[in-house]
């Protein structure tokens, strides 16, 4: 791929993408929202205090952050945001594995075997 698609930021972002269908993989969750546009895809990337401290969830980011910026061309679908959240294997897990799991979670959404959110709001106050 060119470089890095666009990036998701805010979090209503997010959370819109959260309500789209997901697929679940051991060292990552890959979460998938069509727009209804034809714009370039977007993507986003989370990793949670329960994985670790931010040594480990940094970690976790950079290296999925790595896996799509090598993904090839067409993997990540026009007019479609993604979201790849990290989980306690996304750190040490290895790179190949990791690249393996991306593209397979990927190449199900995309054929459409996501299965649909149920979002939980788990945000304190």
């Amino acid at each position: 791929m060119a470089g890095m698609p666009q990036r998701l930021k805010r979090r209503e972002e997010f959370l819109a993408v959260a309500r789209g269908v997901f697929r679940a993989m051991p060292a990552v969750v890959v979460q998938m929202r069509e727009r209804g546009d034809a714009g370039p895809p977007r993507v986003g990337f989370t990793a949670t205090r329960r994985i670790g401290k931010a040594v480990v969830r940094n970690r976790a980011r950079r290296r999925l952050k790595e896996i799509v910026r090598q993904l090839p061309d067409g993997v990540l679908k026009a007019g479609r945001d993604y979201v790849f959240i990290a989980r306690e294997e996304t750190a040490t897990c290895p790179h190949a594995e990791l690249r393996r799991q991306v593209m397979r979670a990927l190449a199900k959404l995309n054929a459409g075997e996501g299965r649909p959110s149920t979002v939980r709001n788990r945000r304190r106050r």
